[in-house]
């Protein structure tokens, strides 16, 4: 009989012994695991905010640049002064999307770039015919570079940048 009574006693000891040490773990996991989700749940929402503001962003840089970029062959002459017009609603969109941008001070180069290029390039870089033997080796050509300028901004919109 006192195997079965010390017996008892091991297993109620057991018992409480295993409550007053499950409690405080268990606690310890599920404060690690809410934690854990949160994190999880504000990453999701923090990249669906990405992605919908950089579809915005490139959505918007590509409707008012439509007949400019993707690159023409040939530009018409009538369509040369949306460059310059062009600047502050590209500095606006910049604006809204430059929160979500992590390499903030290559983004502002960028938008810099593009803001330089269009109040710099003049209608004759554009519009005359090109002598290839008046040309430096590396000179690119004004459309090709605002192609490069254009594309350097949008990059900013990829998903592997942030």
């Amino acid at each position: 009989m006192t195997d079965t009574v010390l017996g008892a006693i091991i297993g109620v000891g057991g018992t409480i012994f295993g409550v007053i040490l499950a409690g405080p773990l268990t606690y310890h996991f599920s404060k690690v695991l809410v934690k854990k989700t949160h994190e999880n749940a504000l990453d999701v929402m923090r990249r669906q905010e990405f992605h919908s503001a950089a579809s915005k962003f490139r959505a918007n840089i590509i409707y008012e640049l439509s007949d400019l970029y993707p690159i023409e062959q040939y530009w018409d002459k009538k369509d040369f002064p949306r460059l310059y017009q062009s600047i502050p609603r590209i500095n606006s969109t910049a604006a809204e999307f430059r929160h979500l941008v992590t390499r903030k001070a290559d983004f502002d180069t960028a938008v810099n770039e593009y803001n330089k290029y269009c109040r710099e390039i003049k209608e004759h870089d554009i519009f005359t015919i090109d002598f290839t033997s008046m040309k430096k080796p590396g000179d690119i050509k004004p459309k090709d570079r605002f192609k490069n300028i254009v594309e350097h901004l949008l990059s900013f919109a990829d998903a592997d940048e942030n």
